[in-house]
């Protein structure tokens, strides 16, 4: 067999893997130029906490529907529970700083469905592939008021909620409703 015809075999071969790796790194290229679901404004200050959030104003919330569900699968032809507004703005309302606040409402997480425990929904979640040192919970009632945070990081030895006094400080992990 002569070199050029061994070359053009070789070269029909590889097309097809050469067409996929292609198609792999538009969609890739496509999925960074994505803009997120929030636009980036500039930085704000981290606001003050307080020793207890105020109530809100704004109507109640039915959360109830979420229970069994994922937090961050939509429901019911809504958001997800992460992007619940009543559940974003409790949430913003007992943990002050942004950075912890976008890691307990991201959706890059390994979670459990929710749960409704002693009158509340907790919704856990945890880093991926790292669940026991790093988890958090979001504690709610089915209107949307009275919201706690956990926060468990192994490596930095922080154990709390937010706000403080929420409940006692984990020992182990927030709990998860399992």
């Amino acid at each position: 067999m002569s070199r050029r015809c061994w070359n053009a075999r070789r070269r029909d071969a590889l097309m097809p893997a050469m067409r996929r790796l292609l198609l792999c790194s538009a969609l890739l290229l496509a999925a960074c130029g994505r803009q997120q679901d929030e636009p980036a404004g500039p930085p704000s200050p981290t606001p003050v906490a307080s020793p207890a959030p105020a109530p809100s104003s704004s109507p109640a919330a039915d959360l109830s529907r979420y229970v069994g569900a994922y937090p961050t699968e939509p429901t019911g032809g809504g958001p997800s529970f992460l992007r619940q507004p009543a559940v974003r703005d409790a949430v913003a309302a007992v943990l002050p700083d942004a950075a912890l606040r976008d890691l307990v409402l991201g959706s890059d997480v390994t979670a459990t469905p929710i749960a409704l425990v002693d009158g509340k929904l907790l919704a856990f979640g945890c880093e991926p592939h790292n669940c026991g040192p790093h988890n958090w919970a979001i504690a709610i009632r089915p209107d949307g008021h009275d919201a706690a945070v956990c926060l468990y990081d192994e490596d930095r030895r922080v154990a709390r909620w937010y706000p403080d006094g929420a409940a006692a400080a984990p020992v182990n992990g927030c709990p998860s409703g399992e």
